[in-house]
């Protein structure tokens, strides 16, 4: 590690520790001169107590969404301050309150979204990879932070995708006793009319893949009209609905299916929002980016999804970036 990295550690660890001060209303006016002192010591000490400053705001999001953390928190330091004697009254209940969060947060992290794990049937935490044989015989393999509900009934087989990714091998609807097997997401619904086929309902959209034989793909546009697609082997589509009418459809080399099965992580030319929010289902700390400007940055390559942390530091290099490891989090700016 060079000097300077070494300092910018240094400067880091002590604005985590006037962040703490700070937010538990524990500076009094001594301290409070020091630590305008500090700031003014150079840019540098400012701008990272600033990045800090915004990493601690954006945990509140983890409350709901612990899988997606990629926004911009610059705004939140764009509205007017309270009065100090408001913020001295306030900063206890803040400091409880923030506690708080965190502790939802790492639940969130550790076992998913609670309110998801409740009502599913089969689920994975961030990291968590599972097999599943289902009541007509059918697999289920479910990638990290997953999760399905059955409902299964005498007329047909169908699955609902609460989040995640899924990866079906279906026992064909005539071993079945006819009844159809469907997974529906929300925005699609994908109808099997054969065996192994991928279905994803994450933040970018939802899609399905196909790696034997068909899927018929029924999609809810906002007009009202249901756009319907066939899809064969090697052929995959990612909808999302209010963005644009159309799916996105591509061509795929079948054994690229749904990578994670074999233990990879792969990206050709995915936008670093992307390649974040896929990141953060591996991890049980969450990855934030400090501006709209490095989510547009570009990234290829295959990583191994038992090391997402090597993952991030190699993409960080690769684009000239710099990681910031808070508790819980890892800030990823310029």
């Amino acid at each position: 590690m060079t000097s300077s990295d070494d300092q910018r550690d240094h400067i880091e660890s002590e604005a985590t520790e006037w962040l703490v001060l700070q937010t538990a209303g524990r500076l009094d006016p001594a301290d409070a001169r020091l630590f305008e002192g500090w700031l003014r010591r150079s840019a540098q000490h400012r701008a990272v107590y600033e990045r800090m400053r915004q990493t601690w705001d954006a945990l509140a999001v983890l409350q709901w969404a612990p899988g997606d953390l990629l926004r911009h928190t610059a705004d939140l330091h764009a509205k007017p301050r309270l009065p100090s004697v408001a913020r001295r009254w306030l900063a206890p209940a803040f400091a409880v309150a923030a506690c708080l969060l965190l502790v939802i947060g790492l639940a969130a992290a550790w076992i998913g979204n609670p309110v998801t794990a409740l009502v599913a049937d089969y689920s994975t935490a961030p990291g968590e990879i599972r097999g599943v044989t289902l009541p007509d015989g059918s697999r289920l393999e479910l990638g990290p932070a997953s999760a399905v509900k059955l409902h299964f009934s005498a007329t047909e087989r169908r699955i609902e995708l609460l989040g995640g990714s899924a990866y079906f091998s279906a026992v064909p609807q005539a071993v079945a006793t006819g009844r159809p097997f469907i997974v529906d997401t929300g925005m699609l619904s994908a109808r099997a009319l054969g065996t192994q086929f991928l279905v994803e309902r994450l933040p970018r959209g939802d899609g399905v893949a196909v790696v034997e034989h068909a899927v018929a793909v029924t999609m809810q546009r906002s007009d009202g009209d249901p756009r319907m697609a066939v899809l064969s082997p090697g052929q995959a589509l990612r909808y999302r609905p209010g963005r644009r009418s159309e799916p996105d459809m591509a061509s795929m080399n079948p054994l690229e299916i749904a990578p994670w099965r074999a233990g990879n992580l792969v990206f050709h030319q995915v936008p670093l929002q992307e390649v974040v929010a896929e990141l953060n289902r591996y991890r049980r700390s969450r990855i934030l980016l400090t501006n709209d400007d490095l989510s547009a940055r570009v990234v290829s390559g295959v990583f191994r999804i038992g090391e997402p942390d090597g993952a991030l530091r190699m993409i960080a290099q690769e684009l000239g970036l710099h990681v910031a490891a808070l508790p819980f989090v890892s800030v990823v700016y310029k």
